[in-house]
């Protein structure tokens, strides 16, 4: 009697329980959803989880979380993509129309967590009903009330995560993936980036300045820019610093540069967002030849394609005026991380460009690569020049008819330059190319210019190639 009374006990709770799990477990597998907001495709998913966290994802660069209410659930808002377009047109829309988008923002957000709030509600009464099916519950009336159960249980949880919400808690967040970095990414928007506007001005001064310089530079003799044929400016590693661009605008104004050539790192994370900076590249009104750094992306990539002045070169050659430039693209370029390829790779990309070339009839002027171990490693007397970047050290060096150029760090090292304590340098060199006999571009001179940071000075260096003597001067002038 008393076996059948537990029976009989169990069967009369065993609904109420499958629709308790089902309720939960409906609303937890599909709660995923996605909604509209201004230039935004916002992503909002509820699961269980150990303890009442909220989780803010930014990919690629990873996620921000907080321990923000008492019940053990997990929220997860997550940026799925950005509108550049209707993002351009708010922020750069009338002052008025843009104050009117940014009131519009919490309208929205009440009448999307509304709608989020019911998707969960009716997704609780669908699987409590469905759970009290499976449980042996067939009457409609009894379905009824079990998925009215599961919709007051899950707006009694959504009332609850409501109520107990606390923002505050963003206040001391963890951090995941690349934001692990954010802590000084933080403090650096808050104190570093007020200099980014008086560090533009000063670098254009500095450049501004070396007109005198050059002047000491031409009492020298041998090699004054009225005597060259093609002044080609080689930057490298802007990390997406706009400063680096106030300085070659300066200098390509200031001086009479034909061609600029960088090699890579034009961005730090290889975002679409940060390949808003080759819009500084369409402004200089002279060529740009570019090939890819670890730290750029296919989203840079494509947007230097659709910049008119961009002649990107990622493997093989073209001739841009007159100077036949050829160069081989950073393997990382191809993913969406800037994790730089392992040395064996490197060597073997070496190898096969040391292969190619040799077998080659006609061979570059230039030769552009961004890792510097790559161009360490390449035959010396190949290429009459070899450009590269990468290692931030801004050097000239010459080895068997080769000249092998780094450029240093155009943007100090992006990011980093301004949360140094340090002045960082901005580098970048200048190639003076003149016309032989036979009537071929050959290199006379490189002057490597190192531009210390804020309220600093910069030096200037001029090495004489072979064509041109060698011979070095250094010229060094303080603000």
């Amino acid at each position: 009697m008393a076996k059948e009374a537990r029976f009989a006990c169990r069967r009369r709770y065993l609904p109420a329980f499958g629709a308790l799990v089902g309720a939960l477990a409906c609303a937890s597998l599909f709660s995923q959803a996605d909604y509209e907001v201004l230039a935004f495709v916002i992503g909002l998913d509820a699961a269980a989880h150990s303890t009442g966290v909220t989780a803010l994802v930014l990919p690629p660069v990873g996620a921000i979380s907080a321990a923000t209410h008492p019940l053990p659930l997990k929220l997860t808002l997550t940026l799925k993509s950005i509108d550049l377009g209707v993002l351009r047109t708010i922020v750069f829309s009338t002052e008025d129309a843009l104050q009117a988008a940014i009131g519009l923002v919490n309208e929205w957000a009440a009448r999307i967590l509304l709608c989020y709030v019911a998707r969960l509600v009716t997704l609780g009464a669908l699987g409590a009903g469905l759970g009290a099916y499976l449980a042996g519950r067939r009457s409609v009336r009894a379905l009824a009330l079990s998925a009215l159960g599961g919709a007051v249980l899950l707006a009694l949880i959504a009332a609850a995560v409501y109520a107990s919400f606390d923002v505050a808690a963003f206040a001391e967040p963890e951090y995941h993936g690349i934001l692990e970095a954010a802590p000084w990414m933080l403090e650096l928007v808050q104190s570093g980036l007020a200099r980014v506007e008086e560090l533009g001005e000063q670098i254009q001064a500095v450049a501004g300045n070396l007109y005198a310089v050059f002047a000491n530079l031409e009492n020298v003799g041998l090699v004054s820019l009225g005597q060259v044929d093609l002044l080609v400016l080689h930057i490298s590693d802007v990390h997406n610093n706009p400063v680096a661009y106030d300085f070659v605008r300066q200098v390509v104004g200031s001086f009479p540069v034909g061609l600029v050539i960088d090699t890579g790192d034009l961005t730090d994370w290889g975002t679409e967002l940060e390949a808003e900076i080759t819009r500084r590249i369409s402004e200089l009104d002279v060529p740009y030849v570019f090939t890819t750094g670890n730290h750029d992306s296919p989203d840079v990539v494509a947007r230097l394609r659709e910049t008119a002045n961009v002649v990107l070169i990622e493997d093989g050659m073209k001739e841009v005026l007159g100077l036949r430039i050829a160069a081989v693209g950073d393997p990382a370029a191809g993913r969406y991380s800037p994790e730089p390829a392992g040395l064996d790779e490197l060597a073997a990309i070496a190898q096969t460009v040391n292969e190619r070339w040799a077998a080659a009839e006609e061979r570059p002027h230039l030769f552009l690569v961004h890792n510097h171990r790559i161009a360490q490693q390449i035959q010396p007397g190949l290429f009459p020049v070899v450009l590269c970047g990468h290692s931030h050290t801004l050097g000239v060096a010459e080895q068997q008819g080769t000249v092998y150029i780094n450029a240093g760090t155009t943007g100090a090292a992006g990011i980093r330059g301004f949360q140094s304590l340090e002045p960082l340098p901005y580098s970048l060199a200048l190639l003076h190319y003149g016309r032989s006999e036979q009537g071929e571009l050959e290199l006379l001179a490189v002057d490597a210019v190192y531009v210390a940071g804020l309220g600093s000075g910069f030096s200037l260096q001029r090495t004489f190639t072979a064509a041109g003597r060698i011979r070095r001067t250094n010229v060094e002038t303080r603000s």
